[in-house]
C-alpha cells in the first residue's frame, strides 16, 4: 500500500507541476493578444466559476475516492460497478445544476456586483466547463479509490495544454480578425465604431470571450479522454439489481454533503480572510502606507488616491508564489484518500499510523525543499517575471515572498491534514476547524495589517497561525478518532532542522561563488545546492532511504509497461 501511494503521489505531483508551468507560461503570450482589459473581463469570469468550481470539485471526486477506496478494500466489485453508475448519474446533475446557476447569476453578477458588465460574454462561455469537469470527476474520482492516478493526471495535462492551445489560437485569430476588420472598414461585426479606442473596447471583451473557450474546450477533451480510458480498461462484471445505484448515490451525497459544507466555510473565511486585509488597509494613512512602500510607488508612478489598491495588489501578486507549492503538493492529500481509507477499513491501527505518517513526512519534505527554493530565490524569481513589465513588484515583493515561503509547510501540511480526516469518515469534525481557523486569521488581519509595523507582513502572520492550528487540529482528531500516534520526530522536527541547515548552508556557500550575473543561472547554481544539502542529509539522517525511491521507480516502470 505505501509503495502503490509513493507511485501514485509521484505520478501525480509531476503532472501538477507540469500544469502549473502549463499555466504560467499560458499567461504571458494570453495578455498580450487580449491585453490588461481583457485579462481583466478574463479574471472576472474566473473569480464567479471558481467557488463553484471549488465546491462541486471539491466534496464529491474526494467522496466518490473514498467510497472506491473502501469497497475496493472489501472487494466488492457489485458495489464497485453500482457506485460508479451512480456516480455518472449524480455528477450530470450536480454538473447540470452549477452551470445553470452560474448562466441564472451572470448578468446581475456583471452588471451589480462587480459593475462589470462586458464580462457577461465571458462568464457564459466559461459556464458549461463547470458540466465537463464534474462529468470527467466521475471517472477520476472512481479511478483515485484504485490509487490509479493516471486518467487524473493526464486528464489534468489534456485540460492545460489544450486551455493554452486553444486559448491562445482563439485569442489571437478574434483578434486579429476583428481588428483587421476596424483598419479596412472601420466595422467590426457589423457595428460602426469611429476611434481606435473605441474598436478596443468593443473587441476586447469578445477576445476574452474567446481565450475562455480554450477553457472550455480544454474541459471538453480530458472528459473525452476520461471516457476512452474507460472504456479500455472498464471490468466486465454482470449487474443483476440495478435499483441499488439508488442507494449508492445516497452514499455519496450522504459522505459529500460534510465536505461540502468544509468547502463552503472555507470559501466564505477566504473571502473575509481577504475582506479584512482590505479593511484593516483601509485603517492606515495614506501618508504612512506612501512612506513605506516610497521605492516601489515610485517605480510604478501610483496616484496618491491609488496607494491602498496598489498595496493590494502586492499582497495578490505574492500569493500567486506563496500558493503554488500547497497547489503541487495537494496532490499528496488526493492520493492519500483511497489509501488511508482502504486501510481504515481493515481496521489495522499500526499499518494506518505507518500510512498518515508518510502522507505528513512527504507533505513535510517537499512542501519545506519548495518553500525553501523559493525564499532562497525571491528576488531572482521576481525578476525573472516581472523585472521587464513591473520592476516595482520585484522592490515590494522580494521579502514578503521570503517569507510567505518559509511558512509554507503550514499550509502544505493542513491540506494533507483535512484529506486524511475526511478518507477516515471524519469530514463533520473537519469543520470546525476551518471556522476556527478562518477567525483567528480575520483577527489577526486586522490588529497586524492596521499596525504600520507590519502591514503585509501581518497577513504572514496570521496565515501562519490560522493554518497551523488547522493543521493541529485535524491531527488530534486523527489520533482520537484513529489512536494514531504521530511521529513527530521523524516527520517534522529532523525534516525541519535539515531544510533550515540546507538553505543557510547554500546561501553563505553561493556568498562565496556569486560570479554570474545572470539571474536564471543565480537562480539554478543556488537551487542546486540546497537540493544537494538537502538531499544528502535526508538520506544519511534516514529520513529517506534508497528503498522508497527503488520501490517508485519499480511501481512507475510496472505501469508503464501495463
Amino acid at each position: 500500500m505505501k509503495s502503490k501511494y509513493l507511485s501514485s503521489a509521484f505520478l501525480l505531483l509531476v503532472t501538477s507541476v507540469i500544469v502549473k508551468i502549463i499555466g504560467a507560461v499560458y499567461k504571458i503570450p494570453l495578455t498580450s493578444y487580449i491585453g490588461a482589459v481583457g485579462r481583466g473581463y478574463y479574471a472576472t469570469a474566473y473569480n464567479l466559476y471558481l467557488p463553484f468550481h471549488a465546491l462541486i470539485m471539491g466534496a464529491f471526486p474526494i467522496a466518490l475516492s473514498k467510497l472506491t477506496g473502501k469497497y475496493n478494500a472489501k472487494s466488492d466489485k457489485e458495489a464497485l460497478i453500482l457506485i460508479k453508475s451512480a456516480a455518472n448519474k449524480l455528477f450530470f446533475k450536480v454538473g447540470l445544476i452549477g452551470m445553470a446557476v452560474i448562466l441564472i447569476i451572470s448578468k446581475p453578477y456583471c452588471n451589480l456586483i462587480v459593475s462589470s458588465p462586458k464580462s457577461f460574454l465571458s462568464v457564459v462561455v466559461l459556464a458549461p466547463s463547470i458540466l465537463f469537469s464534474a462529468l470527467a470527476s466521475s471517472y477520476r474520482g472512481y479511478y483515485e479509490g484504485f490509487m490509479n492516478m493516471k486518467p487524473t493526471s493526464f486528464s489534468q495535462l489534456i485540460e492545460a495544454l489544450f486551455k493554452m492551445v486553444f486559448g491562445l489560437i482563439f485569442a489571437k485569430l478574434s483578434m486579429a480578425y476583428m481588428y483587421n476588420s476596424y483598419l479596412t472598414k472601420g466595422i467590426v461585426l457589423g457595428r460602426k465604431l469611429l476611434s481606435e479606442e473605441e474598436a478596443f473596447a468593443f473587441i476586447y471583451p469578445i477576445t476574452s470571450a474567446a481565450a475562455i473557450l480554450g477553457v472550455t474546450f480544454g474541459c471538453l477533451l480530458s472528459y473525452i479522454y476520461v471516457i476512452i480510458y474507460h472504456q479500455i480498461v472498464k471490468p466486465d462484471v454482470c449487474i443483476k439489481n440495478r435499483q441499488k445505484t439508488k442507494y449508492y448515490q445516497n452514499e455519496l451525497l450522504s459522505f459529500s454533503f460534510p465536505i461540502m459544507v468544509s468547502c463552503a466555510v472555507q470559501s466564505v473565511f477566504q473571502f473575509l480572510d481577504t475582506a479584512s486585509v482590505q479593511w484593516a488597509l483601509s485603517l492606515i494613512n495614506t501618508n504612512d502606507l506612501k512612506n513605506i512602500y516610497f521605492q516601489s510607488l515610485s517605480a510604478a508612478n501610483t496616484s496618491v488616491e491609488d496607494i491602498k489598491a496598489y498595496v493590494f495588489g502586492v499582497l495578490s501578486s505574492a500569493s500567486d508564489f506563496k500558493n503554488l507549492v500547497p497547489g503541487i503538493t495537494m496532490a499528496l492529500g488526493v492520493c492519500a484518500v483511497p489509501a488511508v481509507s482502504a486501510v481504515y477499513e481493515t481496521a489495522d491501527k499500526e499499518h494506518l499510523t505507518s500510512l498518515i505518517n508518510s502522507v505528513i513526512k512527504y507533505t513535510f519534505l517537499i512542501s519545506s525543499a519548495g518553500g525553501f527554493i523559493i525564499a532562497l530565490n525571491s528576488k531572482e524569481i521576481l525578476t525573472l517575471f516581472y523585472e521587464g513589465s513591473a520592476p516595482d513588484i520585484v522592490i515590494s515583493c522580494e521579502k514578503l515572498i521570503k517569507y510567505f515561503a518559509l511558512t509554507v509547510p503550514v499550509y502544505s501540511l493542513a491540506g494533507t491534514a483535512v484529506f486524511c480526516v475526511q478518507a477516515t469518515g471524519n469530514a463533520k469534525k473537519s469543520i470546525m476547524p476551518y471556522i476556527v481557523s478562518g477567525i483567528i486569521r480575520v483577527i489577526l488581519n486586522i490588529l497586524l495589517v492596521s499596525n504600520e509595523s507590519f502591514v503585509l507582513f501581518g497577513c504572514v502572520i496570521s496565515g501562519a497561525v490560522g493554518y497551523y492550528i488547522m493543521f493541529v487540529w485535524n491531527c488530534r482528531i486523527l489520533k482520537k478518532s484513529c489512536q494514531i500516534k504521530a511521529c513527530k520526530t521523524k516527520n517534522l522536527t529532523i525534516p525541519f532542522l535539515i531544510a533550515v541547515l540546507s538553505y543557510f548552508v547554500a546561501y553563505f556557500l553561493y556568498k562565496y561563488i556569486n560570479i554570474f550575473t545572470s539571474n536564471p543561472i543565480n537562480l539554478l547554481i543556488k537551487s542546486a545546492l540546497f537540493c544537494f544539502f538537502f538531499c544528502m542529509l535526508c538520506f544519511l539522517l534516514k529520513v529517506l532511504s534508497f528503498d522508497e525511491i527503488f520501490l517508485v521507480i519499480k511501481k512507475q516502470k510496472n505501469g508503464l509497461n501495463t
